[in-house]
């Protein structure tokens, strides 16, 4: 078998099978494999928490005092023309996501104050809502391409709502959504750096608004919060909350369309594991558990190194790039037996790493744990003899940083 250092993680081939790179990082007890191009992957368990705790030596602000601006992470220069479609939008700094503490800490309180348990649970009524209402539109169709027509569709609703944003914006709000993600986690060509700058740009301006508005105005959603929120004696200026609001768009869609369709796609391989969670629902959770665990949404995020250091025998020069693998940790032998295996009922599936470990750890975590626990209750009480479409072979989005499905098609009968 190849040695880790022999794979090129930007190969479509290992992008689309990530799991014999991992294999082979365990294998060799290889603390950084060298990813030509981006960085350094950090594959096991122990060397990935380590790391995401080390704020002073791993930064997670990563993006200089321009702040943060989606422009891909090849490192190459920006040219002009997408410098003069990012020059359009609110200026915008680094904040939340894109700092370490104790900016950050300052933010998160902030953030946790909306993210609440209690709100999480006061709107989960409106989470089924949405779900069946989702279902009802292809229950009678006998087949459902499931990514598009209910994976995505749920959480984009859900946080779209809790932003305060109309109904009708939603398609847009994905696509600001796709577009950011890529722009803050995979290299892109030139052409790609405009559409990702433009989406950046006409989510802030819209973000803008209604912030100005809920300044005024204030109402139930979550950027009235951050309208309202304070540092000290002084409120959050637009150019700190605009970020904020754009990590919370991400953290609330993209990594819970991602659970939801790959908990699907082990759903549909194993129509054993659909009697048993049908039969006794307590066990979605540990189920989602396992999925985080197996099929990461989020394979990595990156750190900045702050000084000249190493992991290992491995070294590390100051401002460059190291990717904590939290793919890989989830099948880090050490800490999971048959870590390739899926197993329902795995004893320890919650000491996963899939939502980030550390300071950064996502915002958004209970709100997806209960989107996609809703999400999969309400199809196992709709739906029944859920099969692949014959002949149908289901593609996963081809990057490295995050785990999902193109689309996912399969036939069933309504209950």
């Amino acid at each position: 078998m190849p040695e880790a250092q022999n794979y090129d993680l930007t190969d479509s081939k290992v992008m689309a099978d990530p799991y014999a790179f991992y294999r082979a990082i365990h294998r060799d007890d290889a603390k950084v494999v060298n990813v030509t191009g981006v960085g350094g992957w950090v594959g096991r368990m122990s060397d990935v928490k380590r790391i995401a705790k080390q704020t002073e030596l791993f930064s997670n602000s990563y993006f200089d005092e321009g702040g943060p601006i989606p422009t891909g992470v090849s490192g190459q220069p920006l040219e002009e023309d997408v410098k003069d479609i990012f020059n359009q939008g609110p200026e915008v700094v680094n904040a939340l996501w894109t700092t370490d503490p104790p900016v950050h800490t300052t933010h998160r309180k902030l953030v946790n104050k909306a993210f609440t348990s209690k709100w999480v649970r006061s709107i989960e009524p409106r989470i089924e809502a949405i779900a069946h209402e989702l279902i009802d539109k292809f229950a009678s169709q006998s087949r459902v391409e499931f990514i598009h027509q209910y994976a995505v569709y749920l959480p984009m609703i859900v946080i779209s709502e809790a932003l305060g944003m109309a109904v009708g914006d939603a398609e847009n709000f994905k696509r600001w959504s796709d577009d950011i993600l890529r722009g803050n986690l995979d290299v892109l060509d030139h052409e790609q750096r405009k559409v990702v700058a433009r989406s950046f740009v006409e989510a802030n301006l819209r973000f803008e608004t209604i912030l100005n508005l809920r300044r005024k105005n204030p109402q139930s959603d979550l950027i009235s919060s951050l309208a309202a929120a304070k540092i000290g004696d002084t409120c959050l200026a637009n150019k700190e909350a605009l970020p904020i609001i754009n990590t919370t768009m991400l953290a609330g869609n993209e990594t819970t369309t991602n659970l939801i369709g790959n908990a699907m796609k082990i759903l549909l391989d194993n129509v054993d594991y659909v009697h048993q969670l049908r039969e006794d629902k307590s066990l979605i959770t540990p189920f989602l558990d396992e999925v985080m665990r197996f099929e990461c949404p989020v394979q990595c995020l990156y750190r900045i190194v702050t000084e000249d250091t190493q992991i290992g025998n491995y070294p590390l020069e100051q401002g460059s790039r190291v990717m904590l693998g939290w793919g890989s940790a989830g099948r880090d032998p050490d800490y999971f037996d048959q870590p390739d295996e899926f197993i329902l009922n795995r004893a320890n599936a919650h000491r996963h790493i899939g939502f980030g470990w550390g300071p950064h750890v996502c915002v958004g975590l209970g709100l997806a744990r209960a989107e996609a626990r809703i999400a999969i209750a309400a199809i196992l009480d709709r739906l029944e003899h859920m099969t692949l479409i014959n002949d149908y072979k289901p593609k996963y989005v081809p990057t490295f940083a995050t785990r999902g499905f193109q689309d996912l098609q399969f036939s069933f009968c309504e209950r």
